[in-house]
């Protein structure tokens, strides 16, 4: 079995590193505003500055939502007592309206990175399965392909159709076809290796890409193959029935010049393990891969 890898995925990794990076730089600049705002209060003796705590509230509120409010409300209140500013009652009631106002914000910014968080994974994600779509997957498949250009290597297809999918729907409905089709992609997000790309090709079809060569794409296709042919597919009432794929595997630059030859080769070689009987794993003869170079 192949050893797992770092995850190459690009949309969630970038986008978290660079969300935790901009909070951290909020962070500390709300830490340098309550420093400098104890300064100008306590050793200054500016205490009309104390309003300006509504900036690091907000800023708390905007980035860090309802809890980075009430954070940012605890540290003014402790400062504000350890200033012992005159007009208590004023200064607690500003304090409250600041809390109120932060805890709004909070809540909104929430809210809205929450449906923007949504939005995106829609967009990379297919919303019966919970693979990726097939966008963008030829969006990794490009960069990959510009990866091994670049640095040498391979990239290696590996594409599923599940055998007789119209015939299953027929017989069991399309509701059934769909739990098929959740079926046959958890086994596939489950036994991928962490470097792996797996993703909705389109219909009944699969498709997954390793950063390797041919070799490790056919141990690949065979292992998920059996597992495929060994996951139950429910029927409901405590009934299960199963389904086969039928696979192809192609290698770039291998067998394959281009993008567009490798997807053409490895749907050649899906369609002849349909042709040879199904349930079976194709991949490119050595004469083929030597006439690709």
């Amino acid at each position: 079995m192949l050893k797992k890898g770092k995850s190459v995925t690009p949309a969630a990794g970038s986008l978290d590193s660079a969300l935790a990076s901009r909070k951290l730089k909020v962070l500390l600049l709300v830490g340098a505003c309550f420093f400098g705002l104890w300064l100008a209060i306590t050793i200054f003796s500016q205490g009309s500055l104390w309003p300006l705590l509504a900036v690091p509230i907000i800023a708390g509120a905007w980035f860090f939502y309802e809890i980075g409010a009430v954070i940012a409300v605890g540290l003014a209140g402790l400062l504000l007592v350890q200033a012992s500013l005159e007009k208590p009652g004023t200064i607690v009631l500003a304090l409250a309206t600041f809390a109120v106002l932060g805890l709004l914000l909070g809540w909104g910014q929430r809210r809205q990175r929450t449906a923007q968080r949504q939005m995106m994974r829609s967009s990379l994600t297919d919303s019966l399965t919970g693979l990726f779509n097939y966008g963008h997957f030829m969006r990794c498949l490009d960069s990959e392909i510009s990866r091994a250009d670049r640095y040498g290597g391979f990239v290696t297809l590996v594409m599923f159709d599940i055998d007789h999918f119209k015939l299953f729907n027929d017989r069991y409905g399309h509701e059934k076809g769909n739990e098929a089709l959740r079926a046959v992609a958890a086994v596939l997000r489950r036994e991928k290796r962490d470097s792996d790309i797996v993703a909705r090709y389109g219909g009944e079809e699969f498709v997954l890409m390793i950063p390797e060569d041919e070799a490790a794409g056919v141990e690949t296709a065979g292992r998920l193959r059996e597992a495929i042919a060994e996951a139950p597919v429910p029927l409901g009432g405590g009934s299960m029935t199963g389904v086969t794929v039928s696979v192809g595997v192609a290698c770039y630059p291998a067998s394959a010049g281009s993008r567009e030859e490798l997807l053409d080769k490895v749907d050649q070689l899906l369609y002849s393990s349909k042709r040879r009987g199904r349930n079976q794993v194709s991949v490119a003869s050595s004469r083929q891969r030597l006439a690709a170079m």
